[in-house]
């Protein structure tokens, strides 16, 4: 036996071959179709997961966006509020000043009394010049009549030097009182006379 194999006779014929082929093509397809199982088994559970992360996602945005819809519409009535205390201050500040105007005399009118005034004062003080004797013969009436016309004239003064033309509504009437109280003294003066 040299060199020669020995032949040995096989049990496998083309029946249990062809039998034993099937039953590893059934073994295969049934561990792919256990495969294909398995994986639409994940596939279906991370589409399941993702469907829930969408989900999620979707309904923090609704809060998110419901919060901050809150929020603006909480800012917007706060701007509101403020706006109209803002329009309620201003028509109270509106009002104080058109008051203010109203009861301050207009410059031109103030001058315009002021030159008057001013006139009159000058016309008795010449009248007083005139019958300055007079008063040095025991008319006291006369003397505090030129007391009154010098203290009007100092009023005048700074009331057009310190105020710059405005008087307030109380020294316009003291000087006006002033003025009649010095014409009433110069008429008594002068009836007496």
């Amino acid at each position: 036996m040299s060199g020669d194999t020995a032949r040995s006779e096989s049990s496998w014929t083309v029946d249990t071959l062809k039998d034993h082929l099937a039953a590893l093509i059934i073994e295969t397809e049934k561990r792919l179709h256990e495969a294909d199982i398995a994986a639409d088994l994940r596939n279906d559970q991370r589409f399941v997961a993702q469907q829930q992360a969408i989900q999620d996602a979707l309904t923090a945005q609704k809060e998110a966006t419901a919060a901050a819809l809150a929020a603006s519409e909480k800012a917007v009535a706060v701007a509101e509020v403020n706006a109209e205390k803002w329009r309620a201050s201003a028509n109270e500040w509106r009002g104080a000043m058109n008051d203010r105007e109203r009861s301050l005399m207009p410059r031109p009118e103030a001058e315009a009394m002021y030159k008057s005034n001013a006139e009159r004062i000058d016309a008795l003080q010449s009248r007083m010049d005139r019958n300055e004797g007079k008063s040095a013969m025991g008319y006291p009436a006369l003397d505090q009549a030129m007391k009154e016309i010098a203290t009007l004239r100092s009023q005048q003064s700074e009331f057009v030097g310190a105020r710059g033309g405005r008087l307030s509504q109380q020294q316009l009437i003291a000087w006006i009182l002033g003025v009649i109280l010095a014409l009433a003294a110069i008429a008594a003066y002068l009836k007496k006379g």
